[in-house]
């Protein structure tokens, strides 16, 4: 019997992990992660929506299906979705809503910081070439926190890995109700769509 991948075992610790549970941050620890050791793709989000936490699936809700219909504008399939590319995020558990809201909670620092060394070891072990930072908390984390409309629509490399900053498309956010921000937005995608069309060449 061949051994598992190192990937495929940190992903079992992953999804056994209840740190945020055990600290009081969360009611139930359901952590996701989902992808393939050779993944040239990765996508980071937030944390998991409720939709995510119910089904075991990311990015399945309204905001993860239009992030989804992105990726398919820029030319990949949905089976590349958990293959291809890569499904993480900057924490691992459907962080509650907003107490009488509708709104998915941003988890605190203290449960980025639980986190953040599952992160730093999927990204280590998938070593994606191109990473799609998906909304203001993962663009704030990995590349910077200018607005978004000084990012949306430009590629940033570092350190050999493309990166690719992409709004929120939760419905909660006004961001894209602006004309102007959506053009940013299409400038995204063609980005998205020239760095899969590069990775497709070699």
């Amino acid at each position: 019997m061949q051994d598992k991948h190192p990937l495929r075992v940190l992903q079992e610790e992953i999804r056994a992990c209840t740190r945020c549970e055990d600290a009081g941050y969360i009611p139930e620890a359901r952590p996701l992660t989902a992808g393939d050791p050779a993944a040239p793709f990765m996508v980071i989000g937030q944390a998991p929506s409720r939709t995510a936490h119910e089904t075991a699936t990311f990015y399945r809700g309204p905001a993860g299906e239009r992030l989804r219909s992105w990726f398919v504008e820029a030319g990949f399939t949905l089976e590349d979705f958990g293959t291809r590319v890569y499904l993480a995020a900057v924490t691992k558990c459907f962080p509650g809503r907003v107490p009488g809201s509708s709104t998915d909670r941003l988890p605190s620092r203290a449960e980025q910081a639980l986190c953040r060394p599952w992160l730093d070891r999927e990204v280590e072990m998938v070593r994606p070439a191109v990473i799609v930072l998906f909304g203001g908390l993962a663009i704030g984390t990995f590349l910077s926190r200018a607005p978004l409309k000084e990012l949306v629509g430009k590629t940033f490399d570092r350190d050999g890995t493309t990166y690719i900053p992409l709004p929120h498309s939760s419905g909660a956010s006004t961001w894209l109700n602006d004309p102007a921000h959506r053009a940013l937005l299409a400038e995204g995608i063609g980005c998205l769509r020239e760095a899969r069309e590069r990775i497709d060449r070699v």
